[in-house]
């Protein structure tokens, strides 16, 4: 056999000369496949002379497989075993989660929710491992291998499958030692007269009120920072008011270790979706695991209980781009 050049073969006369072999006739085969026999002994015919040997030698009442057939046969019930094991692995997989899923997910929704998540899911679904890479630069799914993503905000058009999670909605909020020395903001327009901690990047606060008002505070920070870890450590200090995603506030919120300042003047939800490329073949570990996320969080979003009550959700349904 030349390299580089394709030999001709085919896989369902080598799968006929098996059937033949074991069941020690050309009758006994074709009933077994459910063929006539003359398209059995035809096969086999054309498998002899594609090979240029003599695989049986054919009595009236017997066959005998020649030294050559008998070699030919061990090595035909051994490729066609390995493509049975290789079909029945397949489909396997496509029915029991296992495998490495590759996730993306920003990283403060990675580090607070996620991570809980896949503990779970990990411990119920041994066969599968894990490979979470937390970046708040979106990644793509097809060149950077990740099996699913997760987003905050808007989704951009795309061939996606997009499931909704629920809301990332950021409050106010302040210690109960600086609410009780500094008082109790009623309105946005007071929050002048407070000491606020601020994101570096953001300039000023779109608080959403009732009946779909909106009030832009122009921030005038005390202290700034650029991430949401100091905003949390300084609120929970006492040294003033500051907007916290209650992705990382619910638990000190529900503790009473921070109060919600203008509950009733939240900032805009951005919804939570979990996206992958097509429902068209997904594997068990991709659709077990979305549908188990999804089952942990809804209803209501486990950084929503006791916080967030009576609010317009972000997006209401899931999203199919197909």
């Amino acid at each position: 056999m030349q390299i580089g050049k394709r030999e001709e073969f085919d896989l369902n006369e080598m799968a006929i000369f098996v059937h033949v072999v074991e069941a020690g006739s050309f009758t006994g085969a074709a009933k077994n496949l459910g063929l006539p026999k003359s398209t059995v002994s035809r096969k086999i015919t054309q498998l002899e002379e594609r090979l240029g040997v003599r695989l049986i030698q054919r009595t009236t009442r017997s066959l005998r497989l020649t030294d050559t057939g008998n070699a030919y046969y061990n090595q035909c019930a051994r490729i066609l075993g390995e493509i049975e094991e290789a079909n029945i692995a397949v489909t396997r997989m496509q029915s029991t989660p296992t495998g490495t899923l590759r996730l993306t997910a920003p990283v403060l929704f990675g580090a607070t929710v996620l991570s809980g998540l896949i503990a779970e899911y990990t411990e119920k679904h041994p066969q599968v491992s894990v490979d979470l890479v937390l970046s708040d630069q979106k990644l793509d799914l097809v060149q950077d291998g990740i099996d699913v993503a997760f987003r905050v905000g808007n989704l951009e058009d795309s061939s996606l499958i997009g499931r909704h999670l629920g809301d990332a909605r950021s409050l106010l909020c302040a210690s109960p030692d600086y609410i009780k020395q500094h008082g109790m903001p009623k309105h946005p327009e007071n929050l002048a007269e407070h000491s606020l901690i601020n994101l570096t990047q953001w300039a000023s606060w779109q608080l959403c009120g009732a009946n779909e008002e909106l009030y832009n505070h122009n921030v005038k920070a005390r202290i700034q920072v650029n991430d949401f870890a100091s905003l949390y450590t300084l609120a929970m200090s006492g040294a003033g008011i500051s907007p916290l995603p209650t992705l990382i506030a619910a638990p000190a919120i529900r503790a009473g270790s921070l109060v919600p300042v203008l509950q009733d003047w939240p900032f805009e939800a951005s919804p939570i979706h979990a996206l992958y490329p097509s429902n068209r073949h997904l594997s068990a570990k991709v659709r077990s695991f979305v549908d188990f996320v999804i089952e942990s969080v809804r209803p209501t979003p486990p950084w929503e209980v006791g916080v967030i009550t009576e609010l317009t959700p972000a997006v209401p349904t899931d999203i199919d781009n197909q």
